[in-house]
């Protein structure tokens, strides 16, 4: 998988120009702009993309106290979770069969950019 540190906006054209996969680190407060831009790239060559969260890595770094945080705000948390699953098959029959699925990893400052076709 190709690796750019920063928003190398001519890498990252050219990468999705030949419908590559790749990964950009270094995102430390660019993850919005690194988003847009790579969403950007992608719908103007006519394709679709999903922005999805690594929330795997994010629970597993969360220990004890995100354990506790969660049995501490149930009753929030499940309001919340219906919420937030009702939005997400939203989303997901929007951008259903995306040509990019980018996958931000805010644990580790990066984003995923994986092309799926």
């Amino acid at each position: 998988m190709n690796v750019i540190t920063g928003l190398n906006e001519a890498q990252i054209d050219s990468l999705v120009r030949n419908r590559a996969s790749f990964e950009i680190n270094g995102l430390r407060g660019n993850f919005t702009a690194g988003i847009k831009l790579v969403e950007t790239k992608i719908e103007s060559l006519g394709m679709k993309c999903r922005v999805i969260s690594d929330l795997k890595g994010a629970a597993m770094r969360g220990g004890i106290f995100g354990a506790a945080a969660t049995v501490m705000s149930a009753p929030a948390t499940l309001t919340l979770a219906a919420l937030g699953v009702a939005a997400g098959v939203g989303h997901a029959l929007v951008t259903y069969n995306p040509d990019y699925e980018i996958i931000k990893d805010y644990v580790n400052k990066r984003l995923r950019v994986i092309y799926k076709k």
